[in-house]
């Protein structure tokens, strides 16, 4: 394994670590301080993964089920992006996990 892909795999490692504590927020809320920390490294990470995402499904032939799903879910990251935390502990929770699920689904995971 060389330097790149070893990088590549702690970088793919530090979003999925990321996105697991995003879909767990809403169960033991965390802190709001937390929270924001959450919403900004998922916001971070959307943002790394719609051009990768786009051009993946700009490969694709239009209208397929397989590009359908993979643009929806672009589509979908970019909705979310444009929301915030809310006023409270639990529209926080739940806004940094429905980013987690949108940068999930950007990796092609469903």
């Amino acid at each position: 394994m060389n330097a790149d892909s070893r990088t590549s795999a702690a970088a793919r490692a530090d979003v999925d670590a990321l996105i697991d504590e995003g879909l767990a927020a809403t169960g033991i809320l965390p802190t709001y301080e937390r929270l924001v920390e959450l919403d900004e490294q998922l916001r971070a990470a959307i943002d790394k993964a719609l051009p990768v995402a786009q051009a993946k499904a700009d490969e694709l032939n239009r209208g397929t089920p397989e590009w359908y799903s993979r643009q929806t879910a672009i589509d979908e990251a970019r909705k979310v992006l444009a929301g915030n935390l809310g006023a409270g502990l639990r529209s926080a929770a739940m806004h940094v996990a429905e980013l987690a699920r949108r940068c999930y689904a950007l990796q092609g995971r469903h």
